[in-house]
């Protein structure tokens, strides 16, 4: 699937990736650079996110509306995205300007005005976007589950930051923050589609060789210092309950990370799984249940979240419990298996297909393990995982000692946390 990725680093450090498609009509290129939420201070939390917004408020050489119509004027788009370990920016257009592409994202990389006039202008943005996530429940719970699961912890952090953290900021801070942090060693360029991998070091080399090497400090490990609370609640004048029941688990490099993709594809992944077909299908108690799993470098988390009906929201959460019991204590039986990993080895697959994912694969797989994992490492990962492996990872994780409860309920439910801990009892 890609056999032909070509791996080069520049002199200062910066790597640059690409996989070539001949027949493809786009490319796709994307700049990673290791400062996300955990590489802040507690002053800092919500700098990564801002920073994100602020690159694209202007060059020296370009305005926020020329960087927006040098991609969209060429019929492509561009985005960024900030999570705990990394930011992303990134960009999709026709093959032949590709040397465009990467002229725009280096340019926003390298030279990003920050003016203290858009500074005020985009916090008010930003804080209004808090506003609006705090005013949607199914955002707000999982917010507030992480808050509780890694307590203290920069993991934990929303990614946003506050009011608090953010109304200090100006053009100052958040340069010595962008200084720090957006350097060569810590910057991956990720390029797919009809593209010539010597051409895109070459184009990359131009714009950003001359870059200083510099180094980076890492973030601060999870350890058992930090602690973890069993429940969160709070109430909202709404008339569902949204809630999330979070794991605390391993990080991204264990070997157990393949039989937790098999686990969350046979529990909650999709409309065929346990959870969806048990809590919604046979017993109609919510609209939507779903697992999922987010994996840092030294920790993560699984979850299980939903929409429930609030007056039979202690058997949605008991009939949950029970789905989790029976894979701890019952397992998973061989025609299962096969269905799930079936299941998991099609969807990831299909999602190599465009340019933009294949782009995605490159830049998270070297950001997150310092190298490109092949596609077939993942798809071998997935084939060997065993029933017994996925019984004993259940019986590892799901355990009361590293469960969070993190609920959003109508205002009359909000204050009764011991029924919701009998509910989810294991």
């Amino acid at each position: 699937m890609l056999n032909n990725v070509k791996n080069s680093q520049l002199d200062n450090g910066l790597t640059i990736l690409s996989v070539s498609d001949s027949g493809a009509e786009s490319v796709a290129v994307g700049i990673w650079v290791k400062a996300g939420g955990r590489y802040e201070s507690n002053s800092q939390a919500g700098f990564s996110h801002f920073l994100e917004h602020m690159l694209f408020k202007g060059t020296s050489a370009r305005s926020s509306l020329d960087i927006t119509q040098e991609i969209e004027g060429r019929g492509g788009y561009l985005n960024a995205y900030t999570q705990e370990e990394s930011a992303c920016y990134y960009v999709r257009l026709p093959y032949e300007f590709m040397e465009e592409g990467i002229d725009v994202l280096s340019d926003m990389y390298m030279n990003a005005s920050i003016s203290d006039e858009e500074l005020v202008r985009e916090r008010e943005v930003i804080l209004e976007e808090i506003k609006m996530y705090q005013d949607m429940p199914h955002h707000l719970v999982q917010e507030k589950l992480q808050e509780a699961m890694f307590k203290g912890h920069a993991v934990g952090r929303p990614l946003a930051g506050s009011e608090k953290t953010l109304n200090p900021v100006n053009h100052a801070i958040l340069s010595a923050y962008k200084e720090q942090h957006y350097k060569p060693c810590a910057t991956v360029v990720a390029v797919s589609g009809r593209v010539n991998h010597d051409e895109s070091v070459k184009f990359v080399n131009d714009r950003m060789g001359a870059l200083p090497a510099g180094s980076v400090d890492d973030f601060d490990p999870l350890d058992n210092s930090f602690g973890q609370e069993p429940i969160v609640v709070l109430g909202r004048e709404i008339t569902q309950v949204h809630a999330v029941l979070g794991f605390r688990i391993f990080g991204r490099h264990e070997e157990k990370r393949f039989a937790l993709r098999v686990m969350n594809g046979l529990l909650g992944e999709n409309m065929s799984s346990r959870l969806f077909q048990s809590v919604r299908e046979r017993h109609g108690l919510c609209y939507s249940i779903q697992s999922g799993y987010q994996l840092f470098d030294d920790c993560g988390m699984f979850t299980i979240t939903g929409g429930f009906d609030s007056k039979r929201i202690d058997d949605a959460l008991k009939l949950t419990v029970k789905e989790l019991n029976n894979l701890v204590e019952k397992g998973v039986d061989a025609d299962e298996l096969v269905r799930t990993k079936e299941y998991l080895l099609g969807t990831f697959r299909l999602g190599l297909e465009s340019v933009s994912s294949r782009m995605n694969f490159l830049g998270e797989s070297y950001t997150n393990f310092r190298h490109v994992r092949s596609p077939e490492e993942v798809l071998a990962g997935i084939q060997c995982v065993t029933a017994t492996d996925i019984q004993s990872l259940a019986a590892e994780i799901l355990t009361e000692s590293n469960m969070t409860l993190a609920m959003v309920t109508p205002n009359a439910l909000s204050g009764d946390e011991s029924r919701w801990l009998d509910a989810v009892k294991l």
